[in-house]
This record gives structure tokens, sequence and C-alpha cells, in this order.
């Protein structure tokens, strides 16, 4: 990217320096990837978007790869934060129109917003899962990572009180429904799959729920038509009568 764009970004999320040395460093390696992706985390680059010294990020984490483990699991807890505010929003929705959010709809509304997720932070989730670049034993990285899949283990233990595929364990069905969405994200996120179907790309989490889980989307109230000015009359004052 054009030096002069990777400046304005830099300018716009430096770290406030209120925050602590630690959450400076972390919100600057998620600027660094925001901007120059996964190639340009280095720990020069994250102690410069910080605006501390080159040396200042060993003082706080033990390595590169510490420091990246600390802002994966962080994604990992937007990431469980962002699928439980989707869901309270569609079973919100769903109330509102008179429908029911049933399990199996709840686990393609948390298909749908782990894409979405994918799509608005494409830097840091791609850093959430790149083992050779994050220390992998760090333990709030393995704490979080374990809830963000059992937060789909629950979904799919819903899906099966309520007779979906009783017959298998509720890790394995969550392994494939996770594989299915994540290939979806990576493909997105990349622009292969817009590059081959084009704009029915936006579509396909949608087809994958009806492919996956059986059934339709819920249908999306169509807004209220808004009147064009052109076609409202305008009184002819020579056709008034007269006021008085």
């Amino acid at each position: 990217r054009p030096a002069a764009q990777q400046q304005e970004r830099g300018a716009m999320t430096r770290p406030r320096r209120s925050d602590s040395p630690r959450e400076r460093l972390l919100q600057a390696a998620r600027d660094v990837v925001t901007a120059e992706g996964l190639e340009g985390l280095t720990l020069r680059a994250i102690a410069r978007q910080a605006g501390v010294s080159h040396g200042a990020p060993l003082r706080h984490f033990p390595s590169l790869a510490a420091l990246l483990a600390a802002a994966a699991a962080d994604g990992f807890a937007r990431l469980i934060a962002t699928i439980d505010t989707r869901l309270t929003e569609a079973q919100r929705a769903a109330e509102a129109a008179g429908a029911e959010l049933d399990p199996r709809r709840r686990l393609a509304v948390a298909g749908e917003a782990y894409v979405q997720f994918a799509l608005d932070d494409p830097g840091v989730f791609s850093m959430m899962f790149r083992p050779e670049r994050v220390d992998v034993s760090d333990p709030d990285y393995q704490t979080q990572g374990y809830r963000s899949f059992h937060q789909l283990v629950d979904l799919v233990a819903g899906a099966q009180a309520d007779g979906w595929q009783r017959d298998h364990r509720p890790e394995t069905l969550a392994a494939v429904l996770w594989a299915n969405v994540h290939g979806l994200a990576v493909l997105m996120v990349h622009g292969a799959l817009p590059a081959v179907v084009g704009d029915d790309a936006a579509h396909l989490p949608a087809l994958s729920t009806l492919l996956v889980l059986g059934i339709e989307p819920l249908p999306v109230p169509a807004p209220a038509p808004v009147p064009d000015p052109a076609a409202v009359p305008v009184p002819d004052p020579d056709l008034q009568g007269d006021p008085r």
C-alpha cells in the first residue's frame, strides 16, 4: 500500500497515550496487520506504530509470537462477543416479526456473524489462525480459542436437543460446521469467491445454511417505500378557487 495511506491510517488509529503500554502495543499490532498484513508484523513496526522505542515490546512480552498470541486471544474474545450480540439482535428481530428463532436458525445466525467478523477485521482474523506466527502455548490464547469453539458446540447441542443430527457428538458436528463457515470466510476475505461468482458471493452464507442445515434464512422485511417527490401532484394555482 502507498506509504502515505499507511501513515494516514496509523495517525488515525495510533493508541492513546493514556492506554497502558501493553494495550498500546496490542492496538499497534492490530493496526499494523490491518495496514500491512501478516508480512508487516515485526516488533520494529509494532513499536513504531505504538510510538515507543524498538526495545519496548520485549519489556512487556517475551517474544513477537507472545505479543501476537495476546492480540489473537483478544480477537477470539471479540468474535465470541460479536456472535452473542448478533444472536440477541436476531432473537429480537424474530420476535418483532412474530417468527421463531429456532436452534438451527441460531446456528445459521452464528455462521453469518463469523463470516462478517472476518470481513470486518481480516487482519486480526488471519492472525488468530496462524500457529506459526503466534505462541499457541499461551494460556489466554488457548482459553479464548476453547471458548470460541465451545460457543459453537453449545449451539449445536441446542439444535440436537431440538431433534437435529442426534446420532453424532456435538463436537464432531461443530467441527464440520466450523470447517464450512471458516472456508467461506477465508475465501471471501481473499477475494476468491467474488472472483468466481461475482455479486452472488454475498448470498453464499445463506446458500450454505440451506445446504448444510436445510433451512431457508428468515425473510427480511422490505423497507417502506420512499415517496418520489416528482410524483407528488402540485396544485395548480389557476385551478384553485378564490380563498375568500
